[in-house]
């Protein structure tokens, strides 16, 4: 199965995102495939299988931003799962993107007495950190022999 990433890259000086318009194809094998298909319902648990998976880090340093370590980045689409709400929302977002983060967030809103850019600015505030939870960071790998290697010389260091 083949499986349509779109990303965003994560300027960290300005806090901003910037939308990297290229479709990158990823191809999963059939174990990776039945995973996908129980929780490509649930777009988070999706997002954070993807995130926390080896063989996506490995397949984003390989193939999609080779010789970025360091550099900062996050899902903006999953096939047809968008998450670029979670970057771009702002205060006069559409009505879907309020009611998907005040279930999200549990916001009980209330017209009558509650204010919609009230609950916009709520909103803003605990995306703060939700999209820092998003962020994937390119990371050289360590290898074992290298930990292992540290843990000597600590050792002797120690004595």
């Amino acid at each position: 199965m083949q499986v349509k990433f779109e990303f965003v890259i994560y300027d960290e000086s300005l806090d901003k995102f910037e939308q990297d318009d290229v479709v990158y194809l990823l191809e999963l094998n059939d174990e990776q495939t039945q995973t996908y298909n129980l929780l490509k319902d649930r777009d988070l648990y999706l997002y954070n299988w993807f995130k926390e998976s080896e063989f996506f880090t490995t397949w984003i340093k390989e193939k999609v931003y080779p010789h970025s370590i360091g550099k900062k980045i996050a899902i903006s689409v999953i096939n047809d799962i968008l998450f670029l709400r979670f970057y771009f929302f702002k205060v006069t977002s559409g009505d879907t993107h309020y009611e998907y983060f005040k279930k999200l967030f549990n916001i009980f809103h209330e017209a009558n007495w509650q204010d919609r850019e009230e609950v916009g600015e709520q909103i803003l505030e605990r995306l703060v950190v939700e999209r820092q939870e998003l962020i994937i960071e390119l990371k050289e790998n360590i290898t074992k022999n290298s930990d292992s290697q540290l843990n000597e010389s600590d050792s002797e260091t120690s004595k």
